[in-house]
């Protein structure tokens, strides 16, 4: 439609993909212009990478914000995070949706004055078991919710006034929101293919047992193209 009004969505690149991800997937940005786009096609992607000193002019640069994962620590606040958790407290005090993707989960809430830090468990990997707590993606309070995810860090104490969507044993604050913010430590923007080819680079790291463990424990299918229309119907507000 010619008329058709677009929804302008800034995504908050926080890392590169490595360079051997990057003979398959052009760019990190590219995950996200996948998950973004449906058959609507009304949502309009900018990328900026904060960690590399590129950013957005201001919060009115867009309609709405997406943080994304990174290899970062939030807890250890390099200068660009603390630049980007000034940014996304402008931009939730603009009343603009926000959604927050794993480091961007994490960034989010330390931004509001939630608290993160380092897990006691080690890698967390894979479709871990999650369930609900709130209706969320198709999925009802108690059901599961099945989402692959890569992290070590994660939110211990949330920002005041956001409820759990859900919850994990091993993740107790996996999924948030409150007004137009939704944060979740799950990757969405991750495929089957691409998580595989990603474990490659992880196993250096978490070892041969992490890794197996996780590619034995996925699921047949999981939620993530629901999770997906989910947040883009989140952006468009």
């Amino acid at each position: 439609m010619a008329n058709q009004t677009k929804t302008r969505v800034g995504v908050l690149l926080c890392d590169d993909l490595h360079e051997e991800l990057q003979t398959q997937w052009s760019s990190y940005r590219a995950l996200f212009e996948t998950l973004l786009a449906d058959d609507q096609g009304d949502i309009e992607v900018s990328g900026f990478r904060v960690h590399d000193g590129d950013w957005p002019d201001g919060p009115e640069s867009a309609d709405a914000w997406l943080v994304t994962g990174s290899r970062a620590s939030v807890h250890e606040s390099p200068d660009w995070v603390v630049a980007l958790q000034a940014f996304v407290r402008a931009a939730e005090a603009r009343g603009q949706p926000l959604i927050g993707v794993c480091f961007g989960h994490q960034l989010i809430q330390s931004a509001l004055g939630g608290r993160t830090q380092r897990s006691s468990l080690g890698w967390h990997l894979g479709a871990y078991p999650v369930h609900c707590e709130a209706a969320f993606a198709g999925r009802q309070p108690g059901e599961s919710l099945s989402l692959l995810a890569v992290h070590q860090d994660q939110v211990v104490e949330p920002a005041p006034g956001f409820e759990r969507i859900a919850t994990s044993e091993q993740c107790p604050w996996y999924a948030l929101r409150r007004g137009r913010t939704l944060t979740l430590q799950g990757h969405p923007e991750f495929d089957r293919e691409f998580f595989h080819a990603l474990m490659g680079r992880v196993r250096t790291k978490a070892g041969d047992e992490a890794v197996e463990k996780a590619l034995a424990a996925l699921p047949a299918e999981d939620h993530t193209p629901a999770v997906r229309a989910t947040l883009r119907d989140w952006l468009r507000g």
